[in-house]
């Protein structure tokens, strides 16, 4: 919060437009509605991707910042509500994540992605999932859907900002709300409305020791 602070006060000093304020988003692995990359509320346990993972849930919170603190629309006094969604995800490391189905948790009415089933499209590394509805919901932090995957060895999974994938070229990350964004389009989006280190994905794995446990006994005999 301090650095979004610190930006709208240059911005009000130099008389320019207001600058992006900040809100997140973060993958659960591990069902416990938090984030092991987050170091501000973490959770518990990992949300690293194993082969034990059949879910990852995606959170939207519309309303707080990463530390907790409250976020603010950035181009006007209307609240960050939200009334659709778009996550755009790669994956890589060492590993795979098949992207078998999506499921919705907002009760939204229509899909948003181009190609795919109009919900989610995956392809390579990559996967795009966006739905929408005419009825905007408050802002809060929200479980907008589930992805239900097959994952093989130990891969990371991290959130894209628009043109960083193949898929499409309007695939992105971003909602849709009454706030209308700095792009005056009622779209928040991943990298211009709020930061890229405000999305946190999946932890890398630790790092496995060159030598064994025997091995480093035998050197101190």
């Amino acid at each position: 919060m301090k650095h979004c602070l610190l930006l709208l006060a240059v911005v009000a000093l130099l008389g320019i437009g207001k600058a992006a304020d900040c809100q997140y988003l973060f993958l659960d692995v591990n069902g416990d509605g938090h984030n092991s990359g987050n170091a501000a509320e973490p959770g518990t346990g990992s949300d690293q991707l194993t082969s034990s993972v059949t879910s990852i849930d995606v959170y939207f919170d519309t309303s707080h910042n990463p530390d907790g603190s409250a976020a603010t629309c950035n181009s006007s006094s209307n609240n960050l509500t939200i009334n659709s969604y778009e996550a755009l995800l790669r994956t890589s490391g060492s590993g795979t994540v098949t992207f078998n189905t999506w499921t919705d948790n907002m009760g939204f009415t229509f899909g948003l992605v181009i190609g795919g089933d109009g919900t989610m499209l995956a392809g390579g590394t990559d996967v795009w999932v966006g739905r929408g509805s005419a009825t905007a919901t408050p802002p809060a932090r929200y479980k907008v859907g589930t992805f239900h995957v097959t994952v093989t060895g130990t891969p990371t999974l991290n959130f894209l900002a628009l043109g960083g994938s193949s898929l499409n070229a309007n695939a992105e990350t971003a909602f849709g709300s009454q706030c209308e964004g700095i792009d005056f389009d009622n779209t928040y989006k991943l990298g211009s409305d709020f930061p890229l280190n405000h999305a946190f994905g999946t932890p890398a794995p630790t790092p496995v020791l060159s030598k064994t446990w025997g091995a480093i006994k035998e050197m101190y005999k």
